[in-house]
C-alpha cells in the first residue's frame, strides 16, 4: 500500500472503528497535526539552504524563501576571499545597538537580526555578496489523496496519531486525545534521536550572543 494522505486518512478512520468520517475533516486534521509537528520539532530532513544577496548600501537583503519556516544560519559566501558566518542578533538587541542600521560607511556584514520576515545585515553591505541561508523548511500541505506527507514513512505512525488526535476531539474525547498526544511527543523525539547524526534530540537553531558589546 502506498504512503500518501489517503492511506494515512484510512489509517485514522482504523484506529476511530469509523469508516464514514468524514475525509475532508480527516484531511484538515493531518495537515493541522503535520504544521504541529513541524512547529514544535526541528528534524534534519526538513533542513534546506537558500542563496539571497546583498545590495551595495543597503541593509535588507532579498527575498526569503517560500518555504522558509524558521533559521538555522546564515554566511557570506561570495565572493569568496570575504567569507565568513554573520553573527545573529535578537531583533531587539540589534535595535539597541543599530537604532538606525542604514547610517554609516558601507562595510562587510557582520551580524544580522530578522523580523517580519525580512533579514537585516549590519554594517551595510559594501558589495553585492551571496549569502547562504540554512533553514527549516514549511511543510507542504496535503491536498491530493497521492501526495505524499513529509514525515518519512517510517515514521509515519506520528502523523496517524496527530491525526486520530484531532478526530478524537471532534469527537469530545478530549480525555483520550491526551494520552494520544503524549505518544505523538513519544515517537517525535525518539524520531529526532534516530534522525540526528549531530546530537541526541538537541535542536539546531540559531543562538543569540550571549554578551553584546555596545556600541
Amino acid at each position: 500500500m502506498a504512503y500518501q494522505l489517503s492511506t494515512v486518512r484510512t489509517r485514522i478512520q482504523q484506529k476511530l472503528d469509523n469508516t464514514a468520517f468524514d475525509q475532508t475533516k480527516l484531511t484538515q486534521f493531518v495537515n493541522d497535526g503535520q504544521r504541529d509537528i513541524f512547529s514544535t520539532y526541528k528534524f534534519p530532513f526538513m533542513e534546506r539552504e537558500a542563496s539571497l544577496t546583498t545590495t551595495a548600501g543597503q541593509v535588507t537583503v532579498s527575498t526569503l524563501p517560500t518555504d522558509f519556516q524558521s533559521t538555522i544560519s546564515l554566511r557570506r559566501y561570495t565572493p569568496s576571499y570575504k567569507a565568513g558566518m554573520l553573527r545573529y542578533v535578537e531583533y531587539e538587541d540589534f535595535d539597541e545597538l543599530h537604532p538606525n542600521p542604514t547610517v554609516g560607511d558601507n562595510a562587510i556584514p557582520v551580524e544580522w537580526t530578522l523580523f517580519n520576515k525580512t533579514i537585516t545585515v549590519f554594517p551595510k553591505a559594501d558589495d553585492a555578496y551571496t549569502l547562504k541561508l540554512r533553514y527549516y523548511k514549511k511543510p507542504a500541505e496535503l491536498v491530493n489523496d497521492s501526495d505524499v506527507p513529509e514525515i518519512p514513512e517510517e515514521h509515519s505512525e506520528i502523523l496517524v496519531l496527530a491525526g486520530y488526535k484531532r478526530a478524537l476531539m471532534h469527537d469530545d474525547n478530549y480525555d483520550q486525545a491526551q494520552v494520544v498526544q503524549q505518544d505523538v511527543d513519544q515517537l517525535a523525539q525518539a524520531m529526532i534521536i534516530r534522525l540526528s547524526k549531530r546530537s541526541t534530540g538537541q535542536v539546531h537553531v540559531i543562538r543569540s550572543p550571549r554578551n553584546l558589546r555596545r556600541r
